[in-house]
Protein backbone atom coordinates (compact mmCIF):
# COMPACT_ATOMS: atom_id res chain seq x y z
CA UNK A 1 0.00 0.00 0.00
CA UNK A 2 2.73 2.39 1.12
CA UNK A 3 4.84 1.68 -1.51
CA UNK A 4 2.16 2.37 -4.46
CA UNK A 5 1.80 5.33 -2.71
CA UNK A 6 5.64 6.44 -3.18
CA UNK A 7 5.54 5.40 -6.51
CA UNK A 8 2.22 8.08 -6.72
CA UNK A 9 4.67 10.72 -5.67
CA UNK A 10 7.65 9.32 -7.71
CA UNK A 11 5.88 9.80 -10.86
CA UNK A 12 3.57 12.89 -10.11
CA UNK A 13 7.31 14.69 -8.91
CA UNK A 14 9.05 13.45 -12.36
CA UNK A 15 5.99 14.79 -14.12
CA UNK A 16 6.57 18.16 -12.55
CA UNK A 17 10.49 18.66 -12.26
CA UNK A 18 9.98 20.06 -16.19
CA UNK A 19 7.05 22.83 -16.00
CA UNK A 20 8.32 23.42 -12.58
CA UNK A 21 10.96 25.34 -13.92
CA UNK A 22 8.70 27.30 -16.09
CA UNK A 23 7.15 28.50 -13.08
CA UNK A 24 10.08 29.29 -11.17
CA UNK A 25 10.81 31.21 -13.88
CA UNK A 26 7.51 33.77 -14.37
CA UNK A 27 6.28 33.73 -10.88
CA UNK A 28 7.42 35.32 -7.83
CA UNK A 29 9.35 33.14 -5.75
CA UNK A 30 8.24 34.14 -2.29
CA UNK A 31 5.09 33.61 -2.98
CA UNK A 32 5.52 30.31 -4.42
CA UNK A 33 7.64 28.74 -2.00
CA UNK A 34 5.03 30.41 0.99
CA UNK A 35 2.22 28.67 -1.17
CA UNK A 36 4.11 25.28 -2.04
CA UNK A 37 4.53 25.07 1.82
CA UNK A 38 0.81 25.84 2.73
CA UNK A 39 -0.65 23.34 0.45
CA UNK A 40 1.17 20.48 1.55
CA UNK A 41 0.08 21.08 5.23
CA UNK A 42 -3.33 20.71 4.01
CA UNK A 43 -2.41 17.32 2.49
CA UNK A 44 -1.38 16.49 6.29
CA UNK A 45 -5.01 17.09 7.50
CA UNK A 46 -6.85 15.12 4.64
CA UNK A 47 -3.98 12.10 6.01
CA UNK A 48 -5.37 12.80 9.23
CA UNK A 49 -8.39 11.11 8.75
CA UNK A 50 -6.69 8.01 7.64
CA UNK A 51 -7.80 7.96 4.03
CA UNK A 52 -8.09 4.39 2.23
CA UNK A 53 -5.86 3.32 -0.88
CA UNK A 54 -6.96 5.40 -3.55
CA UNK A 55 -7.33 8.02 -1.57
CA UNK A 56 -3.54 7.86 -0.24
CA UNK A 57 -2.26 7.58 -3.38
CA UNK A 58 -4.01 10.84 -4.11
CA UNK A 59 -2.48 12.64 -1.16
CA UNK A 60 1.07 11.10 -2.33
CA UNK A 61 0.24 12.87 -5.99
CA UNK A 62 -1.04 16.19 -4.56
CA UNK A 63 2.26 16.03 -2.34
CA UNK A 64 4.33 15.49 -5.81
CA UNK A 65 3.01 18.27 -7.24
CA UNK A 66 2.58 21.00 -4.74
CA UNK A 67 6.27 19.90 -3.45
CA UNK A 68 7.81 19.77 -6.79
CA UNK A 69 5.68 22.02 -8.89
CA UNK A 70 5.52 24.82 -6.81
CA UNK A 71 8.43 24.29 -4.51
CA UNK A 72 11.75 22.29 -5.63
CA UNK A 73 12.80 24.63 -8.83
CA UNK A 74 11.97 28.33 -6.94
CA UNK A 75 13.87 26.95 -4.04
CA UNK A 76 17.11 26.47 -6.18
CA UNK A 77 16.78 29.34 -7.49
CA UNK A 78 16.17 31.60 -4.27
CA UNK A 79 19.32 29.98 -3.46
CA UNK A 80 21.06 31.00 -5.80
CA UNK A 81 20.03 34.46 -6.13
CA UNK A 82 20.46 34.63 -2.00
CA UNK A 83 24.29 33.09 -2.48
CA UNK A 84 25.47 35.53 -5.20
CA UNK A 85 29.26 35.22 -5.02
CA UNK A 86 29.25 32.30 -2.38
CA UNK A 87 27.03 29.72 -4.11
CA UNK A 88 29.04 26.91 -2.39
CA UNK A 89 28.50 27.99 0.86
CA UNK A 90 24.37 28.77 -0.25
CA UNK A 91 24.18 25.53 -1.60
CA UNK A 92 25.52 23.59 1.42
CA UNK A 93 24.28 25.56 3.51
CA UNK A 94 20.34 24.36 2.27
CA UNK A 95 21.15 20.87 1.87
CA UNK A 96 23.07 20.72 5.52
CA UNK A 97 20.19 22.92 6.70
CA UNK A 98 17.79 20.33 5.16
CA UNK A 99 19.29 17.07 6.88
CA UNK A 100 19.66 19.13 10.10
CA UNK A 101 16.08 19.80 10.63
CA UNK A 102 14.90 16.68 8.99
CA UNK A 103 17.28 14.90 11.73
CA UNK A 104 15.66 17.33 14.82
CA UNK A 105 11.99 17.19 13.50
CA UNK A 106 12.68 12.90 13.05
CA UNK A 107 13.74 13.12 16.56
CA UNK A 108 11.06 15.41 18.07
CA UNK A 109 8.43 12.71 16.35
CA UNK A 110 9.68 9.70 17.71
CA UNK A 111 9.61 11.48 21.29
CA UNK A 112 5.94 12.82 20.31
CA UNK A 113 5.21 8.82 19.55
CA UNK A 114 6.52 6.99 22.15
CA UNK A 115 5.65 9.55 25.23
CA UNK A 116 2.38 8.62 26.49
CA UNK A 117 2.46 11.67 28.85
CA UNK A 118 2.21 14.12 25.66
CA UNK A 119 -0.15 11.62 24.21
CA UNK A 120 -2.36 12.46 26.58
CA UNK A 121 -1.93 15.79 27.00
CA UNK A 122 -2.60 16.30 22.79
CA UNK A 123 -5.75 13.80 23.51
CA UNK A 124 -7.16 17.01 25.03
CA UNK A 125 -6.42 19.67 22.10
CA UNK A 126 -6.90 17.62 19.32
CA UNK A 127 -10.00 17.93 17.67
CA UNK A 128 -9.54 13.54 16.13
CA UNK A 129 -8.91 10.42 16.66
CA UNK A 130 -5.68 10.47 19.36
CA UNK A 131 -3.50 8.22 18.27
CA UNK A 132 0.87 8.65 18.65
CA UNK A 133 0.79 8.01 14.53
CA UNK A 134 -1.91 11.29 14.15
CA UNK A 135 0.09 13.39 16.21
CA UNK A 136 3.29 12.75 14.55
CA UNK A 137 0.92 14.10 11.17
CA UNK A 138 -0.42 17.23 13.28
CA UNK A 139 3.36 17.77 14.41
CA UNK A 140 4.80 17.99 10.78
CA UNK A 141 1.79 19.18 9.73
CA UNK A 142 1.37 22.19 11.90
CA UNK A 143 5.60 22.73 10.96
CA UNK A 144 5.18 23.21 7.30
CA UNK A 145 2.23 25.23 7.54
CA UNK A 146 4.36 27.27 10.03
CA UNK A 147 7.18 27.80 7.61
CA UNK A 148 5.07 28.90 4.85
CA UNK A 149 3.88 31.42 7.07
CA UNK A 150 6.75 32.79 8.01
CA UNK A 151 8.22 32.51 4.73
CA UNK A 152 5.29 35.08 3.23
CA UNK A 153 6.16 37.17 5.78
CA UNK A 154 9.81 37.31 6.61
CA UNK A 155 11.60 36.23 2.83
CA UNK A 156 12.34 39.11 0.93
CA UNK A 157 11.48 39.61 -2.54
CA UNK A 158 13.91 38.41 -5.26
CA UNK A 159 15.94 40.74 -7.65
CA UNK A 160 16.20 39.48 -10.81
CA UNK A 161 19.37 39.95 -12.08
CA UNK A 162 18.49 38.98 -15.56
CA UNK A 163 16.23 40.43 -18.76
CA UNK A 164 14.84 39.36 -21.62
CA UNK A 165 18.13 40.17 -23.43
CA UNK A 166 19.66 37.49 -20.94
CA UNK A 167 17.21 34.99 -22.15
CA UNK A 168 17.58 36.02 -25.69
CA UNK A 169 21.47 35.45 -25.42
CA UNK A 170 21.10 31.98 -23.40
CA UNK A 171 18.98 30.91 -26.46
CA UNK A 172 21.77 32.29 -29.22
CA UNK A 173 24.15 29.76 -27.35
CA UNK A 174 21.40 26.99 -27.09
CA UNK A 175 24.01 24.38 -28.35
CA UNK A 176 26.44 25.14 -25.56
CA UNK A 177 23.84 25.87 -22.76
CA UNK A 178 22.28 22.50 -23.85
CA UNK A 179 26.24 20.77 -23.27
CA UNK A 180 26.34 22.24 -19.95
CA UNK A 181 22.84 21.33 -18.60
CA UNK A 182 23.43 17.68 -19.72
CA UNK A 183 26.77 17.70 -18.07
CA UNK A 184 25.51 18.86 -14.81
CA UNK A 185 22.08 16.45 -14.94
CA UNK A 186 24.50 13.71 -15.50
CA UNK A 187 26.39 14.85 -12.21
CA UNK A 188 23.36 14.81 -10.35
CA UNK A 189 21.90 11.63 -12.03
CA UNK A 190 25.22 9.76 -10.53
CA UNK A 191 25.57 11.50 -7.43
CA UNK A 192 22.19 11.41 -6.45
CA UNK A 193 22.46 7.26 -7.34
CA UNK A 194 24.71 6.99 -4.83
CA UNK A 195 22.73 8.47 -2.25
CA UNK A 196 19.51 5.90 -3.23
CA UNK A 197 22.48 3.53 -2.97
CA UNK A 198 23.57 5.16 0.91
CA UNK A 199 19.73 3.87 1.67
CA UNK A 200 20.32 -0.03 1.42
CA UNK A 201 23.59 0.08 3.86
CA UNK A 202 21.28 -0.69 6.89
CA UNK A 203 20.42 -3.50 5.29
CA UNK A 204 24.17 -4.38 4.39
CA UNK A 205 24.68 -3.86 7.85
CA UNK A 206 21.94 -6.68 8.79
CA UNK A 207 22.79 -9.13 6.03
CA UNK A 208 26.47 -9.15 5.86
CA UNK A 209 28.35 -7.76 8.50
CA UNK A 210 25.62 -9.42 10.84
CA UNK A 211 24.33 -6.53 13.01
CA UNK A 212 21.44 -6.79 14.73
CA UNK A 213 18.63 -4.50 13.36
CA UNK A 214 18.20 -2.33 16.14
CA UNK A 215 22.21 -1.71 15.85
CA UNK A 216 21.84 -1.39 12.04
CA UNK A 217 19.31 1.44 12.26
CA UNK A 218 21.34 3.49 14.84
CA UNK A 219 24.05 2.76 13.21
CA UNK A 220 23.24 4.71 10.19
CA UNK A 221 21.02 7.36 12.15
CA UNK A 222 24.53 8.06 13.50
CA UNK A 223 26.16 8.56 10.52
CA UNK A 224 22.93 10.43 8.92
CA UNK A 225 24.46 13.44 10.85
CA UNK A 226 27.44 13.72 8.56
CA UNK A 227 25.21 15.34 6.18
CA UNK A 228 25.15 18.84 7.31
CA UNK A 229 28.70 18.34 8.44
CA UNK A 230 29.70 17.39 4.69
CA UNK A 231 27.70 19.45 2.88
CA UNK A 232 28.74 22.84 4.37
CA UNK A 233 32.25 21.75 4.00
CA UNK A 234 31.73 21.15 0.70
CA UNK A 235 30.27 24.06 -0.19
CA UNK A 236 33.50 26.04 1.42
CA UNK A 237 35.62 24.16 -0.23
CA UNK A 238 33.73 24.64 -3.51
CA UNK A 239 34.10 28.20 -3.00
CA UNK A 240 37.68 28.31 -2.70
CA UNK A 241 38.48 25.66 -5.86
CA UNK A 242 35.38 25.34 -7.87
CA UNK A 243 32.53 23.23 -7.62
CA UNK A 244 33.37 20.81 -10.81
CA UNK A 245 36.99 20.38 -9.62
CA UNK A 246 35.59 19.76 -6.14
CA UNK A 247 33.19 16.96 -7.38
CA UNK A 248 35.83 15.48 -9.87
CA UNK A 249 37.67 14.69 -6.22
CA UNK A 250 34.65 13.65 -4.70
CA UNK A 251 33.79 11.43 -7.82
CA UNK A 252 37.10 9.57 -7.69
CA UNK A 253 37.11 9.27 -4.10
CA UNK A 254 33.49 7.46 -4.18
CA UNK A 255 34.84 5.29 -7.23
CA UNK A 256 37.77 4.27 -4.83
CA UNK A 257 35.03 3.41 -2.01
CA UNK A 258 33.16 1.69 -4.54
CA UNK A 259 35.84 -0.74 -6.31
CA UNK A 260 36.95 -1.48 -2.59
CA UNK A 261 32.85 -2.63 -1.38
CA UNK A 262 32.45 -4.48 -4.36
CA UNK A 263 35.97 -6.74 -4.12
CA UNK A 264 36.59 -7.31 -0.17
CA UNK A 265 35.93 -10.63 0.74
CA UNK A 266 33.49 -10.29 3.60
CA UNK A 267 35.53 -11.85 6.72
CA UNK A 268 35.56 -10.75 10.12
CA UNK A 269 39.39 -9.66 9.80
CA UNK A 270 38.38 -6.80 7.62
CA UNK A 271 35.29 -5.41 8.61
CA UNK A 272 36.70 -2.35 10.20
CA UNK A 273 37.73 -1.45 6.61
CA UNK A 274 34.41 -2.18 5.28
CA UNK A 275 32.91 0.30 7.95
CA UNK A 276 36.21 2.94 7.06
CA UNK A 277 34.80 2.11 2.67
CA UNK A 278 31.15 2.96 3.75
CA UNK A 279 31.62 6.16 5.88
CA UNK A 280 34.15 7.69 3.31
CA UNK A 281 31.17 6.78 0.15
CA UNK A 282 29.16 8.40 2.52
CA UNK A 283 31.13 11.59 3.21
CA UNK A 284 31.55 11.88 -0.94
CA UNK A 285 27.96 11.61 -1.24
CA UNK A 286 26.60 13.80 1.50
CA UNK A 287 29.19 16.25 0.04
CA UNK A 288 28.22 15.87 -3.50
CA UNK A 289 24.59 16.96 -2.57
CA UNK A 290 25.88 19.97 -0.89
CA UNK A 291 27.05 21.41 -4.39
CA UNK A 292 25.77 19.49 -7.33
CA UNK A 293 23.37 23.08 -8.23
CA UNK A 294 26.72 25.22 -7.59
CA UNK A 295 27.64 24.77 -11.46
CA UNK A 296 24.59 27.33 -12.39
CA UNK A 297 26.68 30.06 -11.58
CA UNK A 298 29.93 28.83 -12.89
CA UNK A 299 28.46 27.79 -15.61
CA UNK A 300 26.83 31.36 -16.28
CA UNK A 301 23.29 30.01 -16.23
CA UNK A 302 21.18 33.87 -16.04
CA UNK A 303 18.78 33.49 -13.43
CA UNK A 304 16.26 34.22 -15.93
CA UNK A 305 17.15 30.45 -16.98
CA UNK A 306 17.96 29.23 -13.54
CA UNK A 307 13.73 27.45 -13.48
CA UNK A 308 14.26 26.24 -16.83
CA UNK A 309 17.48 25.03 -16.38
CA UNK A 310 16.76 22.97 -12.93
CA UNK A 311 13.69 21.36 -14.32
CA UNK A 312 16.01 19.77 -17.32
CA UNK A 313 18.40 18.63 -14.71
CA UNK A 314 16.13 17.74 -12.10
CA UNK A 315 14.02 15.63 -14.68
CA UNK A 316 17.06 13.79 -15.61
CA UNK A 317 19.34 13.31 -11.96
CA UNK A 318 16.10 12.66 -9.49
CA UNK A 319 15.41 9.63 -12.10
CA UNK A 320 17.22 7.38 -9.78
CA UNK A 321 13.97 7.52 -7.71
CA UNK A 322 12.73 5.28 -10.66
CA UNK A 323 15.38 3.00 -11.09
CA UNK A 324 17.57 2.41 -8.29
CA UNK A 325 14.88 0.18 -6.41
CA UNK A 326 14.26 -2.03 -8.97
CA UNK A 327 17.57 -2.86 -10.03
CA UNK A 328 18.94 -3.38 -6.76
CA UNK A 329 15.62 -5.28 -5.78
CA UNK A 330 16.41 -7.65 -8.82
CA UNK A 331 19.82 -8.23 -7.66
CA UNK A 332 18.95 -8.99 -3.85
CA UNK A 333 16.06 -11.24 -4.50
CA UNK A 334 18.20 -13.32 -7.55
CA UNK A 335 21.76 -13.47 -6.43
CA UNK A 336 22.63 -14.80 -3.32
CA UNK A 337 23.75 -12.17 -0.48
CA UNK A 338 27.31 -11.49 -1.35
CA UNK A 339 27.67 -11.82 -4.63
CA UNK A 340 23.89 -9.40 -5.14
CA UNK A 341 25.60 -6.28 -3.08
CA UNK A 342 29.13 -6.80 -4.88
CA UNK A 343 26.65 -6.27 -7.97
CA UNK A 344 25.22 -3.39 -6.38
CA UNK A 345 28.25 -1.49 -5.58
CA UNK A 346 29.50 -2.57 -9.20
CA UNK A 347 26.74 -0.84 -10.66
CA UNK A 348 27.40 2.19 -8.55
CA UNK A 349 31.02 2.25 -9.41
CA UNK A 350 30.09 2.55 -12.97
CA UNK A 351 27.66 5.01 -12.22
CA UNK A 352 30.01 7.24 -9.99
CA UNK A 353 32.72 7.00 -13.27
CA UNK A 354 30.05 8.61 -15.61
CA UNK A 355 29.35 11.64 -12.31
CA UNK A 356 33.51 11.76 -12.93
CA UNK A 357 33.55 11.81 -16.56
CA UNK A 358 30.51 14.30 -16.63
CA UNK A 359 32.88 16.78 -14.10
CA UNK A 360 36.00 16.64 -16.48
CA UNK A 361 33.49 17.48 -19.40
CA UNK A 362 31.78 20.37 -17.29
CA UNK A 363 35.06 21.70 -16.28
CA UNK A 364 36.57 21.98 -19.25
CA UNK A 365 33.72 23.36 -21.24
CA UNK A 366 32.73 26.03 -18.73
CA UNK A 367 36.41 26.95 -18.98
CA UNK A 368 36.43 27.05 -23.19
CA UNK A 369 33.65 29.90 -22.64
Amino acid sequence: MMGMAFTTYGITALICYFPGGFIADRFNTRKLLSISLILTSLGGLMLLFYPNFYFLCFIYGYWGITSILFCWSALIKATKIVGKNRQGLSFGALEGGRGLIAAILSSIAVIIYSNIFLQEYFADIVPIKSTPLSLVICFYTISTFIAGIIIWFFFKNETNESSSESILLAFKKVKNFLRVISYQALIVLSAYSAYKGVDYYSQYFYDILNFSKEKSATTMSNLSYLRPICAITAGLVADKISATKHSIFLFIILSISFICLSLFSLTINIQILILINIITSMVAVFALRGIYFCYLKETNIPSSMTGFSVGIISLIGFFPDVYIGPIFGYFLDNYDKELSYNLCYIFLLVISIIGLISSLKLHYAKNST
